[in-house]
């Protein structure tokens, strides 16, 4: 095989392996190239293209912020003077809003306002204008006039050229292009006297001058400058509304200034920015001459103790009536009269012995007790409260019992000892506004001379036998002893008027089903109670049986022992009101 036969077998199999992927290359290249937009489309889709990403994120104003930046400081430092005077009719406004003098100025106005209405100074100018004729208006400007502005010129800073004039109608003017002229010859030749050629045109340059009685005052802007023409002395708030007309010209009319060719009808429409500033100020100090006296602080001072002596006063009336109120609340004292004055004052009232000290109670209402001259008389009252002070007084009642009246009977509720109850319930003087004396839901102790007594009775066990309700040997011989230890102690009870109440507790061991045990043990108790309940001595003697089967045990060293404890009947003593009093 020849070279020639290779070489072509080789380009068929390079066709064979790359001719797609050269197919695809060609077509992507041709799709780019129809895709490739010219800078004319570029410039008619990338507003709208701008506007659409911008209101999607944020992205946009993060990608060009640094781009703007750069473009604004490289223009500030390039050329400030155009900068300079594009934000110069937004900056001065700003300025002065944050400072907020709008609302200082308002407040002195209304001051100045209400002084020369009033003022004897203008009763005096009054009575002037009708003696000489002459009209009050004109009194007033000769009298009190601090300055007045009689022409105002608006002049292209550029040119010299007058845009705009404004003076009050009654003003004789002159020629106002030749006071243009004559202002921009003047600022000239300052500019020229003073070797600063600009000086006269800048923002530093000429502000003021005056004329014989006149004074000029010139605010300059960028493109343009104001002037007002003024008789006397002008305060420094008409300076600032001079920069502020100027910056307003330049805000509203800056494009035409921009384009100014010597045509001033454009500038018409300032007219009424101008007459703003046609000020007539008055002097509405009512003594010039002297320094007027400053009575605020006295003033001040006497409103301070006005204030003070009439919250004084308020608040000893409520400190009054506040102490009058805790003597009526308060049981057992009755307010009959009552004086106040401003040294001393004086109560009268009645009080029961047995009620609050007034003292006290004037004290916690927070009165002061040595500047009150007080005057009770004694009665007894018959206030609930009142009565059971009474009661608890009379009867030394105990720490544990509670008095409460059920209409006029006492009822005495607690534990107390027998002999208290005994006590009280025979037949004592009971306290005013108390009928009777109900002890019947009392708890009783017995006396220490009987408590022994009653401790061994307690401590007594009835033994019985396995399954049985009788009393085995053994306890036949203890029911006999105990039976016989409960008629002394009922004996000796019943002496003290009071009684004996039993309560007698069967129990039995854990043989057995527990409804058996429960039946056995109150057999138990019921035939203890029946064997004491025959004897004479204990036929006063309250009994009350139990069974309590094994619910509650009683402990003991091993089980036999454990069984044959619970196989018994025990005892509970409590003292019973013998003769309790009905309700």
């Amino acid at each position: 095989m020849t070279e020639g036969d290779d070489a072509s077998e080789l380009a068929v199999l390079r066709e064979l392996l790359f001719s797609p992927d050269r197919r695809r290359a060609s077509e992507l290249e041709e799709k780019v190239n129809a895709q490739r937009l010219t800078p004319e489309q570029l410039a008619q889709q990338l507003p709208e293209a701008i506007i659409m990403r911008a209101g999607r994120d944020n992205q946009l104003a993060r990608a060009l912020a640094p781009t703007v930046e750069n473009a604004i400081n490289e223009s500030v430092r390039k050329r400030p003077g155009d900068f300079a005077d594009a934000i110069f009719p937004v900056l001065g406004p700003a300025i002065r809003k944050a400072i907020a003098e709008a609302m200082k100025e308002l407040v002195q106005s209304i001051n100045r306002t209400m002084e020369s209405s009033f003022s004897p100074r203008r009763m005096r100018w009054r009575i002037e204008a009708i003696r000489s004729g002459v009209p009050y208006a004109k009194i007033v400007l000769r009298r009190a006039l601090v300055y007045r502005v009689e022409q105002v010129f608006l002049v292209h800073a550029e040119t010299g050229l007058l845009l705009c004039k404004a003076s009050p109608p009654d003003v004789a003017t002159p020629d106002a292009d030749l006071v243009s002229a004559m202002l921009t010859a003047i600022r000239d030749f300052v500019g020229d006297s003073f070797d600063a050629p600009n000086a006269g045109r800048s923002a530093g340059g000429l502000h003021s001058f005056s004329v014989g009685e006149l004074t000029v005052l010139v605010e300059p802007g960028p493109r343009a400058l104001i002037a007002a023409v003024l008789r006397g002395q002008p305060k420094a708030e008409f300076r600032r509304n001079l920069a502020e007309t100027i910056e307003d010209v330049h805000a509203h009319f800056g494009s035409a200034l921009v384009d100014f060719d010597g045509d001033s009808a454009p500038f018409a429409a300032t007219a009424p920015l101008l007459e703003r500033c046609l000020v007539t100020a008055l002097d509405t100090d009512p003594n010039p001459r002297t320094t007027p006296v400053n009575w605020r602080p006295a003033l001040i001072a006497v409103s301070l103790i006005v204030i003070v002596g009439v919250a004084w006063a308020v608040q000893s009336a409520f400190g009054w009536q506040r102490a009058m109120r805790a003597l009526e609340a308060t049981p057992g004292l009755m307010v009959v009269s009552s004086e106040r004055s401003f040294r001393t004052s004086t109560i009268r009232g009645l009080r029961d012995p047995d009620a609050a000290q007034p003292n006290a109670v004037l004290a916690s209402a927070g009165a002061d007790t040595t500047a009150i001259l007080q005057r009770w008389e004694s009665y007894l009252s018959l206030d609930s409260a009142t009565t059971l002070a009474r009661a608890s007084r009379m009867l030394t009642r105990p720490d544990h019992v509670v008095f409460t009246l059920r209409g006029d009977s006492l009822v005495a509720a607690g534990r107390a000892p027998m002999t208290w109850v005994a006590a009280a319930q025979s037949g004592r003087a009971l306290p005013a506004g108390v009928s009777g004396l109900d002890v019947s839901g009392m708890e009783l102790e017995f006396p220490s001379a009987l408590q022994p007594l009653a401790d061994t009775l307690t401590q007594s066990r009835i033994p019985f036998d396995v399954g049985t309700a009788v009393p085995a040997a053994a306890g036949s011989a203890s029911l006999t002893s105990f039976a016989r230890a409960l008629e002394r102690l009922q004996a000796a009870v019943r002496a003290m008027g009071a009684d004996v109440r039993l309560d007698v507790v069967g129990r039995s061991d854990a043989t057995g089903a527990d409804s058996t045990n429960q039946a056995l043990s109150q057999q138990r108790a019921e035939a203890v109670a029946g064997l004491l309940a025959r004897r004479s001595g204990l036929r006063e003697v309250e009994f009350t049986t139990r069974g309590l089967g094994t619910t509650q045990p009683l402990d003991a060293l091993d089980d036999a022992a454990r069984a044959r404890l619970n196989r018994s009947v025990s005892f509970v003593l409590r003292p019973v009101s013998h003769h309790p009093r009905p309700q």
